[in-house]
């Protein structure tokens, strides 16, 4: 099998691209396992149908990841969306799209599967799938392509995908799909064919496929898989790779529950995880304690869909502050209901870094609340707000919802009830308000699914009489295009017939439509395939469906019965409450079984293994002595393709993990005090990178370059260190201010004779004039070969323009460049001191520069005089 590296193929076209580090692999904590002669393994891609920023903050792609990988028999590699730029450059360069570890292209896997959380990542499929050379329509797949599934909340109704997937695995992949996948890897090995593992899949109870019958498969409907032992074993580790780039939810994240109780009638997610799943806490308190020292992380959600609602909340968090505080991490509640949030609950969650204030309503009306089975009580609300301004808070964000099934009666509207209870709150309380509305779209497996759905026009109405009610300055209003209803509704609740109209918007343009901006830019190509669908796709999505009617995703269960579903839909028009869910229910939906049921006790597992550590005792300020980290590191292998802000998220997250001795920022948001001398300009190479940070305590310099190296990806490494006592009897030197300038190799892509001119123009002059300090013959640089170019900070980027503006193109276009030394200068500017440190630079000569190591060696011999002697 012939793999793509990327680096090699496009080498310096990478700097064309955004975010040219998400398409080369090699994350800290990724897994690759080595292609050799016969090993048998099965291929699997797991795929997430939008871009790397968002797909690796997503915990479903990483804990199939994990999980796959852990088998003998599996080789499972990543695979992303990727952006327009891109796209062009895999075209232009006849490129299949390929997996991150190892480069396999797509068509070469066995499986590729999609992991799809929203409706709207749909075209993204489509793209990777065309991207990465497997046809789109699996009736035009042969033996030789890959088995297309697809899981996840997004793809419960799988009517509109029913042309594009060989099978859907319905519900949790915990239970059930890597023992699938196992299966069929073991099967591969005994030489079984596509068609062959194609039936295998559809012969599991838990699998969709189209055509599904009893004849064929055993079953004509599927179940939704369910993770009974959720919380009472282990989970998957899901917080490796950690990524080259921030993500879009840049912090750690542990499940503490799975479900909710809450049972509300809108809430799909709600259903799809059922039954309510609380995991013990001693499990909890370790799979922090591997996020925070094997990933770094200082920022952790505790996530569910309730996550207030889990059992002993308070006592949870009263741990964890008392095991973590010291290392300054701090705890997120996500989603929390209003009737289960109180400021003593909000304190314990900002003990180390204050939260926002987050309150979901969806609508302000009591009856209207009865109705969702919901209820946010007002004066609970007002009192919470007022207790947050009291204790420094002083903004919170509401979320509502417009076109819920609600009657609109006496002149009373969802958009008017939401505009006075914001304006009196806002009265009552003097909070600057963030209000986000969103337009609600019925979703399958849900009391609502047979609901009517706004129209966009109806929609915009309704948020247009918001926006102009709520005064600006003390609220800010946002809401979704309102375009976005109906691409969700089409999905949501189509039929196979969806799918025409999802093929026909992707052929006319459609990408990466769950990003509101690119949505806007495609509308056009979605109103083009709903005129030319040959049915009328808008009524159809908007129209309310009748209670008798078959619907398309009839041939999947996720638990619930229809009758369930009714029931609560009766109960809604009656506006009367269900029960929470629990133990002892009495409304029995369907979901719990001998196996599967509610689960509340989270203190079975016992107390958590790790003691809590011993609480060091270090002053914040005003620290008499600390010791200053000064090192060196290269930069290459693919790190040239990292930004400065990506780099800086990875030296911090490595000196987090390296559990050094650092000392962090004040403030609102802690983070380890860390200084580079130069920002490197994207796609230069470096062997000599200068950083610095501050210790409490001093260790030996190999072991300081051996723990970040550790704990640093490939793309960088620690070469050399020097760490010295420094006092706050005097400002420390920045590294920038020491800085002189650096050396690099120049690979000229461009002819002698076109050097040679550029040589000889004006623009090379005030380079090559013995003013300039440029040290550098550009009469003797040949095409490939190494010039060798020392040239002060000020010099360096003007000398890249001037060539960029004399050959008419970009810098990696003209010249590969490589940094091979950063230079100091011999002194700094105003430096003052006894003279007996001024004295050792009037020893060290006349050069204009030195070595970092050089000058920071006399800076560490000053600090010992003032520290040794208190006078000066």
């Amino acid at each position: 099998m012939k793999t793509v590296n990327p680096i090699e193929i496009f080498g310096d076209s990478l700097c064309s691209v955004q975010n040219p580090s998400v398409y080369i692999g090699g994350e800290f904590g990724s897994v690759v396992k080595r292609h050799g002669e016969g090993d048998g393994l099965l291929n699997f891609g797991i795929a997430f149908p939008d871009l790397y920023e968002i797909g690796m903050s997503n915990q479903a792609v990483k804990i199939i990841y994990n999980a796959l990988n852990s088998l003998e028999t599996v080789r499972c590699e990543r695979v992303f969306a990727v952006e327009g730029d891109f796209e062009e450059l895999l075209k232009e360069r006849g490129i299949p799209l390929y997996t991150l570890e190892t480069g396999i292209a797509l068509c070469d896997l066995d499986i590729l599967g999609f992991s799809i959380g929203y409706e709207l990542g749909i075209t993204g499929v489509l793209s990777m799938l065309e991207l990465g050379k497997i046809p789109i329509l699996k009736g035009e797949r042969g033996e030789d392509s890959p088995i297309v599934i697809a899981g996840g909340c997004g793809a419960t109704n799988p009517a509109p995908f029913s042309d594009f997937f060989d099978a859907i695995f319905i519900g949790e992949a915990e239970g059930g799909m890597f023992e699938l996948v196992e299966r069929l890897s073991l099967m591969k090995k005994g030489g079984a064919s596509r068609k062959e593992m194609v039936l295998e899949l559809e012969r599991y109870p838990n699998v969709w496929s189209d055509g599904m019958s009893k004849e064929k498969c055993g079953h004509d409907r599927a179940f939704r898989a369910v993770w009974s032992d959720f919380g009472q074993v282990p989970s998957v580790e899901s917080f490796l790779p950690l990524p080259n780039v921030k993500p879009v939810q840049d912090h750690g994240v542990v499940e503490i529950m799975r479900g909710c109780p809450n049972g509300c009638r809108f809430c799909h997610a709600g259903i799809y995880y059922r039954p309510q799943r609380a995991k013990s806490r001693r499990i909890i308190i370790e799979e922090i304690e591997k996020i925070v020292g094997e990933a770094g992380s200082r920022e952790i959600s505790l996530t569910s869909l309730s996550s207030a609602d889990y059992p002993k909340i308070g006592g949870l968090l009263d741990e964890l502050n008392l095991r973590f505080k010291e290392r300054n991490v701090s705890f997120q509640l996500p989603s929390l209901k209003v009737n289960s949030f109180s400021l003593p609950l909000l304190e314990k969650i900002s003990a180390v870094r204050k939260s926002g204030l987050t309150f979901a309503v969806e609508t302000p009306d009591e009856a209207w609340q009865m109705m969702l089975n919901k209820e946010v009580y007002a004066q609970h609300l007002v009192q919470i707000i007022l207790d947050a301004k009291r204790r420094g808070w002083n903004k919170a964000k509401f979320y509502f919802m417009v076109g819920l099934p609600f009657p609109e009666t006496c002149g009373k509207s969802e958009e008017k009830a939401i505009v006075d209870f914001m304006l009196e709150l806002q009265e009552r309380t003097r909070i600057q308000c963030n209000v986000n509305v969103g337009v609600f779209i019925p979703k399958p497996h849900t009391p609502y699914q047979w609901a009517r759905q706004l129209s966009p026009e109806e929609a915009e109405k309704k948020l247009f009489y918001i926006r102009e009610n709520l005064p600006r300055g003390r609220f800010h209003v946002g809401a979704h295009t309102t375009e976005t209803g109906y691409i969700e509704g089409l999905i949501s609740r189509g039929d196979r017939r969806a799918g025409g109209v999802i093929l026909s918007a992707y052929r006319n343009g459609a990408r990466l439509d769950a990003w509101e901006n690119r949505l806007r830019e495609n509308i056009g190509a979605w109103e083009k395939a709903f005129d030319g669908a040959g049915y009328d796709v808008r009524s159809e999505i908007l129209r309310e469906r009748s209670l008798d009617e078959c619907l398309p995703w009839d041939s999947v269960s996720l638990g619930p019965s229809k009758s369930f579903y009714k029931s609560e839909w009766k109960r809604h028009l009656d506006a009367i409450l269900t029960k929470r869910c629990s133990e002892s229910c009495d409304h029995r939906c369907g979901v719990c079984d001998q196996n599967t049921k509610v689960l509340t006790e989270t203190e079975s597992g016992g107390k958590a293994e790790i003691p809590v550590p011993e609480k060091i005792e270090r002053a914040k300020d005003n620290i008499p002595v600390m010791y200053r980290a000064v090192f060196e590191f290269s930069k290459k292998d693919g790190g040239q393709f990292f930004s400065h802000i990506s780099q800086v998220e990875t030296f911090n997250r490595a000196i987090l993990k390296s559990a050094l001795p650092i000392i962090y920022t004040t403030g609102f948001n802690p983070i380890p005090r860390l200084e580079f001398a130069t920002t490197l300009s994207l796609g230069i190479e470096s062997e000599s990178e200068i950083a610095s940070t501050v210790l409490f305590d001093p260790i030996p310099e190999k072991e300081f370059a051996e723990k970040l190296n550790e704990n640093l990806p490939k793309f960088f490494g620690i070469k050399k260190c020097l760490i010295f006592p420094v006092t706050n009897k005097r400002r420390r030197e920045s590294l920038s201010s020491g800085l002189w300038g650096s050396v690099y190799e120049y690979s000229f892509k461009k002819g002698e004779g076109e050097i040679s001119a550029f040589h000889n123009s004006e623009a090379a002059k005030k380079f090559t004039s013995p003013e300039s300090r440029l040290i550098f013959d550009l009469a003797e640089s040949k095409i490939g070969g190494k010039s060798p170019l020392t040239i002060p900070f000020a010099l360096d980027r003007p000398f890249r323009n001037a060539l960029e503006e004399f050959f008419g193109g970009k810098i990696w276009e003209i010249a590969s460049i490589k940094k091979v030394r950063t230079l100091a200068k011999c002194e700094i500017a105003n430096l003052k001191g006894p003279p007996e440190f001024l004295e050792l630079f009037r020893a060290s000569g006349n050069a204009e520069f030195t070595d970092y190591f050089e000058l920071y060696a006399r800076i560490a011999e000053l600090n010992r005089i003032l520290i040794e002697n208190k006078s000066h």
